[in-house]
């Protein structure tokens, strides 16, 4: 269930960077033709915030997140295993606190009137759509944890 939502969510956030970079490649042939979008790096910026958030469950799930082994290169498997345990409880105490953080932010944004600077874009959006983004990478990290936990 936690793989299915996060490879569609990941599915999600490709799409964004898709159309982002549209919009981009639009805005520079507009600018050559004196009409380039307003804003743009606006959009660039709250789409891409939103669209690599939706991609962190996905790569939790995937065990595509940097592992530095230098140091654990010739620890036993148990020791490895249990260190990726840790470094996955870790990540999903951050991922528990970056959501419920960006989500406060999302309605004290929204309470605020708080807009983009150019084309007035309600700033909230953007923080509301990362908050699930966030809460699934932390239920993916737990059970990445339970999953090495148990293969002990």
């Amino acid at each position: 269930m936690i793989a299915a939502a996060a490879k569609w969510l990941a599915l999600a956030g490709g799409a964004i960077f898709s159309a982002i970079t549209l919009m981009s490649a639009a805005s520079v042939a507009g600018r050559l033709a004196g009409r380039p979008i307003q804003g743009d790096f606006e959009l660039v910026q709250l789409g891409c915030a939103v669209a690599i958030a939706c991609c962190l469950p996905y790569c939790q799930v995937r065990r595509g997140h940097i592992i530095v082994d230098f140091f654990t290169l010739r620890a036993a498997d148990r020791t490895r295993r249990a260190l990726d345990v840790l470094g996955a409880l870790l990540l999903a105490l951050v991922m528990a606190l970056a959501a419920w953080r960006t989500g406060a932010g999302a309605v004290a944004m929204k309470a605020s009137n708080e807009t983009s600077m150019i084309m007035g874009l309600p700033v909230w959006y953007a923080y509301a759509l990362m908050t699930p983004a966030f809460a699934l990478t932390a239920l993916a990290a737990l059970d990445t944890a339970r999953r090495d936990w148990t293969a002990r």
